[in-house]
Parts: C-alpha cells; sequence; structure tokens
C-alpha cells in the first residue's frame, strides 16, 4: 500500500515555517498536494506560468465570473503537473481538457498511470509521488462518470478503468492505513463506489483479508476522536480558541466527511453510522462560521508577516469549498438531513464562497507563487474543489 508520510511531511512544513518566522504559515497543516522536487517544480512552473499569463492581470469588465471554472481552465491544463490536471477534472467535470485540447481522463489513464509493485506482481495505479494521496486519482475518475469498462491502452495493452479498480483492490492494506487519517479518505471512495457491500470482503495482493466495512468504520471513529474538542465548543456555545486534532486532518478533515457520506451513500450504513455522521455534517455547518471565524483572528494575529492575507484567503477558501463540497453531497443524495437554520448558514457561506472566487479572479496569482509555490497551488486546487461543490448540488 502506498502511504505518503504526511504527518512528517507536515511536521517538517511546519519546521521551515518556524525557521522563516516572518513569513505566514498555512492555518490548515495536512493539505492535499504531492511533494516535488524543485526542479520537478520549476520545469512545471514554467509552463504554469506561460499558460496562466501570470503577471498583473486587470479586473474583468463588468462582474468576475464567481464560480472559479475561469481560474481553472487558466492554470490547472499544463500537463507538467498531474496534480493539478486531476483537480481540474474535478472541478469541471470528465470534459475537461488540458493544453493542446487533450482530455484530463486520457491524459491521466494513459500517461500518468503506471504498474506498481505488489509483494512480487503488478498492479495498475498512480504513482503516490504525483497524486500525493492513495487512490485520489481514482476516486476522482470515477466521480467524473468514467464507466468501469472505460478503455484505454496502456504500456501497449487494452485496458479499463475496471482493471485499475482491481489494481487498488489489490494494493489497499488496511493494516498499514486504518489509522493514518490522511492516508484513508480516497481510498474510501475508490473502493466503496464500485464494490457493493455484499462484495466488500476480498484478499489482497499480499495475501491479506479486506473487509472494507471495518475500514470505513475506523475511519469514522478517527474523525469523531480528532473532532471531539469542537463537538464541546459548539455544543457550550463558544467559540474556538485553539486547533482541534481534526484540523490537523488533510484540508481540516473534510476529505474524510465527504468519502464517509460517499461511503454511507454506497450501502455502508453500518448499525448507527448515518447517525453519527449527521452528527459530522451538523458540526461541519457549525464549523462554517465557527472556523471562518477562528481563521480571522488567526491571521489578524499575524498581520505584519510575509503573505498573512494570501494564506488567510486560501484557508476560508479551502474550508467553504471543501465544505460546499460535503454538503452539496450529503443533500443530493439524501444522505442526511439539513434544518431551515442549517440550510440558511449553508446558503450564507456559498455566498462568501462566491465572493471570494469573483476576487480571486481579479488577483494576481503570481503573487502567491512568489511568496510560496505551495500556498499558489493549494489555491488551484482549493479552486477547483470550490466549484465541484457549487456545480454538484
Amino acid at each position: 500500500m502506498r502511504v505518503l508520510p504526511n504527518e512528517t511531511a507536515a511536521a517538517g512544513e511546519e519546521s521551515a515555517h518556524r525557521t522563516s518566522p516572518e513569513r505566514a504559515r498555512p492555518f490548515f497543516p495536512a493539505t492535499c498536494h504531492p511533494v516535488f522536487s524543485r526542479r520537478q517544480f520549476l520545469v512545471g512552473a514554467g509552463t504554469v506560468l506561460a499558460a496562466g499569463r501570470l503577471g498583473r492581470r486587470d479586473a474583468l469588465a463588468g462582474q468576475a465570473p464567481d464560480d472559479g471554472a475561469a481560474i481553472i481552465r487558466r492554470y490547472a491544463v499544463t500537463p507538467e503537473d498531474p496534480w493539478a490536471v486531476a483537480h481540474g477534472l474535478r472541478g469541471i467535470g470528465r470534459d475537461f481538457t488540458i493544453n493542446g485540447g487533450r482530455r484530463a481522463i486520457d491524459y491521466l489513464l494513459e500517461d500518468v498511470l503506471v504498474t506498481l509493485p505488489a509483494n512480487g506482481k503488478g498492479a495498475l495505479g498512480f504513482p503516490i509521488e504525483v497524486e500525493a494521496h492513495p487512490n485520489m486519482f481514482l476516486k476522482t475518475l470515477l466521480e467524473a462518470g468514467v464507466p468501469l469498462d472505460h478503455a484505454f491502452t496502456h504500456e501497449g495493452r487494452r485496458r479499463t478503468l475496471r482493471d485499475v479498480v482491481d489494481g487498488a483492490r489489490g494494493l489497499f492494506r488496511p493494516t498499514l492505513v486504518s489509522s493514518v487519517p490522511n492516508a484513508l479518505p480516497w481510498s474510501l471512495i475508490a473502493l466503496t463506489r464500485p464494490t457493493p457491500p455484499l462484495r466488500q470482503q476480498w484478499t489482497n495482493a499480499w495475501g491479506e483479508t479486506v473487509a472494507l466495512d471495518l475500514v470505513v468504520e475506523r475511519a469514522l471513529r478517527l474523525l469523531e476522536q480528532a473532532s471531539g474538542p469542537l463537538v464541546e465548543a459548539m455544543r457550550a456555545g463558544r467559540p474556538e480558541t485553539a486547533q482541534a486534532p481534526v484540523h490537523g486532518f488533510t484540508c481540516g478533515g473534510t476529505h474524510m466527511l465527504y468519502a464517509l457520506l460517499s461511503a454511507v451513500h454506497a450501502g455502508y450504513t453500518g448499525k448507527d453510522r448515518r447517525e453519527r455522521v449527521q452528527q459530522q455534517v451538523d458540526l461541519l455547518v457549525w464549523r462554517l462560521s465557527a472556523d471562518l471565524d477562528f481563521i480571522e483572528r488567526f491571521y489578524g494575529a499575524r498581520a505584519g508577516t510575509a503573505g498573512a492575507s494570501w494564506y488567510a484567503l486560501d484557508a476560508k477558501l479551502k474550508l467553504l469549498g471543501h465544505g460546499a463540497e460535503c454538503l452539496a453531497f450529503a443533500t443530493l443524495h439524501d444522505v442526511v438531513g439539513l434544518t431551515p437554520s442549517q440550510r440558511e448558514r449553508r446558503q450564507a457561506a456559498v455566498a462568501t464562497l462566491r465572493s471570494m472566487l469573483r476576487d480571486l479572479e481579479t488577483r494576481d496569482l503570481g503573487e502567491a507563487q512568489a511568496l510560496d509555490r505551495e500556498l499558489y497551488r493549494q489555491l488551484i486546487g482549493d479552486v477547483c474543489h470550490a466549484r465541484h461543490g457549487l456545480t454538484l448540488a
């Protein structure tokens, strides 16, 4: 099983920020970006800069777009960055094309997919170095509506997306990832979506039994435990005063919640899982304002540090964009329900998100890229998640 040491990577990022106190740091330490070498990034960045025409941009005539599509089509189209392309696919949909007019689906399956070692055998999969989290690209393809019988050519052979799903099943090792929250969400979606609960048990490439429902349950328990301090604050009616463990989950735990919503929708309901996921959705609705207020205070205290406004913008965009995805999926598929008050809070959050996207459309992202290349890429990825949330409902 391919596992990115997210906690180690996050610790390294924190250390780097501590040695540069003049620069602000991310509010959410664990993000969904791959680790590129400086040479790899500079090669890709040259194309991104050219494709995106970074530099001073005048505001568009009239009102700027408010769904992020224009930003995605400017900055997520370079084949030198498969991670950005996969996010562009998430934001635009299965017809998304990269530079040169090629479909992102074809590019990912024909150029990025590889044969990975699996206990002396081989299994189709995507390199962890580019997708950052196991099965991130696969679940994106599935959610974009690419059918399992979609055919493509790989290493001279005719293959289908079903072969990639089979590869993911063979590579999945619960004993290695069930306690690693930043390795679970994407696999939950990629595996539960095409696997009916009645077929949720299989043997992986190492001869280990995989019981997928147990993995889903473990993921929910991880989210519940990490969210405990926020649940207490919500019930007590007090503001957040410190980051909770869930803030250290990738993108603040929103990926885990989305994956659990997807699993429940796929039939992995357990004994009381739907009710417990409902509680996590209730918490998310509260966080849409509580976290936003905390982010304001967090960066207000760092107003004198370089890039604080950019980091604050991305933290808010990450929260509201990923939150919009979760709530759109939950309501679209009737996984859980929202009260009238919660629906009003959701509408207010969506209005704020659209306002942020209009503002970002008029900005020069070159400023963010010069400040922190990962911040720049996070902005692009978070716009993709935001548009997916806005168009899913």
